[in-house]
């Protein structure tokens, strides 16, 4: 009953310590982009910059899943990644705020985005090892916190666009970044488990032979490899779709003046899609096979001759079972890879995301109309759909 406590007060700190660094981190950005246009003037070309400097560090990943792999007492690396990203945050904003260089502001940002990509490796491995590998607590961290991250990134996106228009609303929202992390932080440190028996065994084995060893298993793991890159294809794409919708808009002869509340349709989807995926049972591949088919069949539909009211229902759809989709993932990650390397399997699914996230925004160069990228990737997410269809008679995981 001691043990069942403990796991309940780690569970409740890792949640608020989570919760904490996620606003603090996102008032962040989403106050630095600000100040970059509104103080500093500068062009889309230095939002572009500092979007690749966030962008940078989730594609070189792949090279430290060995160290992930072996790495010794997670739960420390992890809090001094976290001091790192909020002595980061600090830095930065004291710079903004005395108008410095944005070299050097873009030196700390990198920064920022390097170790809070890091984090979320080392942050996927230390899990298992507070639960001591039981899934039902790995499953129920997932549930909350796949929801909790829904809902705090749209609340803290909206206080902070309120705050922003008042007197001093920036300096105001770097003070609330500033003091909301290490308070987080401090709750990570408050987390306790037997670090003793989760400690990997040494090995002697060269860096490149490890990294091949790492990407073997991350590769031949079936179906999940296959769903891994499903995700990351049509992520990519969707990303950039999303992107372009103020061009879609118009291109369907919507007014651009209610992107607002296609957006909010958007997040309102995914922040459903949150809520509901705890509750759903289905087995894995049976998820993933409805999901592309519904979300691909969105998006073909969505561009076709009918009403705007229908229009949005479709997005909230589409919104719904993509939100779904991410907490189904998580658990797809730790269902499927060793605990032990779960790290380093993270690791490697972040580069694969981030490679594709880069190469689909090539598409935005090809001269088509952006109705017809929506039509050709719902087509290829029905088809993605239906090939997980025959995966799943062949396991027999229908």
């Amino acid at each position: 009953m001691t043990f069942q406590n403990e796991k309940n007060k780690s569970l409740t700190r890792l949640l608020i310590g989570q919760a904490l660094l996620l606003i603090s981190f996102s008032v962040y950005t989403t106050d630095l982009l600000y100040l970059l246009v509104q103080e500093y003037h500068e062009s889309s070309q230095v939002l572009g910059i500092f979007g690749a400097l966030a962008a940078i560090p989730p594609a070189f990943m792949a090279i430290s899943a060995p160290f992930l792999k072996r790495m010794r007492n997670s739960k420390s690396i992890l809090i001094l990644l976290q001091v790192i990203a909020t002595m980061s945050v600090l830095a930065s904003g004291l710079l903004l705020l005395a108008h410095y260089s944005l070299i050097s502001i873009g030196i700390f940002y990198f920064l920022f985005s390097l170790v809070t990509t890091i984090s979320e490796s080392v942050e996927i491995g230390v899990i298992p090892q507070i639960f001591d590998q039981d899934p039902e607590y790995i499953n129920r961290t997932v549930d909350i916190q796949y929801f909790m991250s829904s809902g705090l990134t749209i609340l803290s996106g909206v206080v902070s666009s309120m705050v922003l228009t008042t007197q001093n609303g920036s300096f105001l929202l770097l003070i609330a970044s500033f003091v909301t992390a290490p308070i987080g932080v401090l709750f990570y440190s408050l987390i306790t488990y037997d670090v003793q028996r989760q400690l990997p065994r040494d090995t002697n084995e060269t860096y490149f032979f490890e990294i091949r060893e790492c990407i073997k298993k991350f590769v031949h793991t079936m179906p999940a490899f296959l769903i891994i890159l499903y995700e990351a294809i049509l992520g990519g794409i969707s990303g950039l779709l999303f992107e372009l919708m103020p061009i879609t808009m118009k291109e369907l002869g919507i007014s651009v003046a209610l992107f607002s509340v296609v957006n909010s349709v958007q997040k309102t989807g995914d922040f459903i899609g949150g809520l509901v995926a705890p509750f759903v049972k289905w087995k894995t591949l049976t998820f993933f096979f409805l999901d592309y088919v519904v979300s691909g069949s969105c998006f073909i539909i969505v561009t076709l001759p009918i009403t705007n009211i229908a229009r949005l229902s479709l997005l909230l759809i589409s919104g719904i079972v993509m939100g779904m989709s991410g907490n189904v993932f998580e658990k797809l990650m730790y269902k499927s890879y060793d605990t032990k390397n779960i790290s380093a399997m993270h690791a490697l699914a972040t580069s694969t995301f981030s490679i594709f996230s880069v190469i689909s925004y090539t598409a935005a160069w090809i001269h088509l109309r952006t109705i017809m990228l929506w039509q050709i990737t719902g087509i290829m997410t029905v088809l993605f759909g239906l090939s997980l269809l025959v995966v799943a008679r062949i396991h027999n995981e229908w």
